[in-house]
């Protein structure tokens, strides 16, 4: 029986492979997989448990129930204390973890995914124990105290992101500075938080910052005019709102930039302040929440700039890189003019948008139908993903976007009302073209995927 299920020709292939190949096939597996691995046979547990570069990363996101703190010791040991990076996730014995800190020198990467209860003192413990920490991110909530003294504890850190901030009247405290800080990412329970409303005081110590994104938050006159003097390539802006703030003056070196109002606001309201930004070379757009949207002031916030002084002339930008990706979603101040048209399509005014260069584009949500689709095929573009869910079209435009668009590869065509059938959906995955489509009849009702 034995020969039967085991014929001569199989071969363990840990016994054939040299140590150097099967360690780099093993690399390719997941975490939770090696550990899976080494229940094969004694032999496969005695192997990998030798192979150091296979634990040099803790993760720990695939658990199922509570980590015993005796299985991180014995990952800890088998990566010979070279453990670089850690993702904790249904672990309690975070006095475990500090003690980890403190004998891996090279942990530059920490990510909790959840913590046990409010153990804000024994996370700062377990920053403070790492010299060497690059990123932290944490997912559970924590207070804006906790946040202000991870970051004094450990002012080197490069890469840190809070996801759930609490609430709290009173303001940021930030004792800078902080020179390795390159993204920073805070996502606040309460937009009206205190904490919120003075964030952008940390922005003033910091002189490094590629990245900003900051979500739930609100703020004041004044408070971001740190954003003009910083080096970001990219700044989202999610859920935000100004009180007595124009449109803020951004930095000239932002590639990416994602600007999602928590209310409706008009572009056209903030006037000269849609000209102080001078973006030449921004590859990524995003923008909603926006009332009022007219061509000419997404061309003036585009191709115009001016320094906001008096008398100062408005300069049209030169040479500007176009866009490669731009999500748009607002009312239309006149809805007749729509979004491709030649002469009043809020679209194609700008020369930055609709060119060889724009990959992704989403209007879900616009005002777009049939004849939208027939003079958005009249522009030389590179699309190879577009959104237009929650649109007018019909599964006629499906066919023509795929028929007239080479590079296209995605479709999201979800709750277009028009398309009745599967037709353009099959025909479009005849030519490669991945639609996805499905219908939301309303609450309580079943969701009827066509694609």
């Amino acid at each position: 029986m034995t020969r039967q299920l085991s014929p001569a020709k199989s071969v363990d292939p840990l016994t054939v492979l040299p140590v150097e190949l099967a360690e780099m096939v093993l690399e390719y597996i997941t975490f939770r997989n090696t550990v899976n691995c080494m229940r094969t046979s004694r032999g496969w547990r005695d192997y990998i448990a030798k192979l150091p570069r296979l634990w040099l990363h803790l993760d720990l996101s695939g658990a199922r129930k509570f980590v015993p703190k005796s299985f991180v010791a014995q990952a800890v040991r088998r990566s010979q204390n070279r453990l670089s990076k850690a993702t904790i996730h249904r672990f309690e014995h975070f006095d475990v973890l500090k003690n980890v800190a403190k004998c891996c020198r090279e942990l530059a990467d920490l990510e909790f995914i959840s913590v046990p209860h409010a153990m804000s003192s024994t996370l700062i413990d377990i920053v403070r124990c790492a010299p060497n920490l690059q990123r932290f991110v944490i997912h559970p909530e924590v207070s804006p105290d906790t946040v202000t003294r991870i970051m004094h504890s450990q002012p080197n850190l490069k890469h840190v992101a809070f996801n759930t901030v609490q609430s709290s009247r009173h303001p940021a405290d930030f004792k800078g500075p902080f020179p390795a800080l390159e993204s920073f990412s805070i996502n606040m329970v309460d937009r009206s938080s205190g904490f919120s409303r003075t964030l952008c005081s940390l922005l003033q110590h910091t002189t490094n910052l590629r990245s900003l994104t900051i979500t739930n938050a609100s703020f004041l006159l004044g408070t971001l005019e740190p954003f003009a003097s910083l080096p970001l390539t990219s700044l989202v802006l999610r859920r935000v709102d100004f009180f007595g703030e124009s449109l803020p003056k951004f930095p000239n070196s932002l590639q990416t930039l994602v600007f999602e109002s928590a209310y409706s606001i008009s572009l056209g309201d903030f006037g000269l302040g849609l000209l102080r930004s001078c973006l030449p070379v921004l590859t990524l757009l995003s923008l909603a929440g926006l009332d009022d949207l007219e061509a000419s002031s997404l061309g003036d916030f585009l191709d115009q700039y001016c320094s906001g002084e008096p008398n100062d002339p408005v300069v049209e930008l030169e040479d500007a890189a176009p866009l490669q990706s731009l999500a748009i979603r607002g009312l239309l101040l006149r809805p007749a003019d729509g979004l491709f048209k030649d002469t009043t399509g809020i679209l194609a005014q700008s020369p930055r948008i609709l060119t060889p260069a724009l990959k992704s584009l989403d209007i879900s949500t616009m005002p777009c139908n049939d004849a939208e689709i027939e003079h958005l095929l009249g522009y030389d573009t590179g699309l190879t993903s577009i959104d237009l869910s929650s649109t007018q079209i019909s599964g006629g435009s499906i066919k023509r976007l795929v028929d007239k668009l080479p590079k296209l590869k995605i479709i999201r065509a979800d709750n277009c009302i028009k398309i009745s059938g599967r037709d353009a959906i099959e025909y479009a995955r005849t030519k490669g073209v991945t639609v996805h489509c499905s219908m939301d009849e309303g609450r309580g009702s079943r969701k009827i995927r066509y694609g």
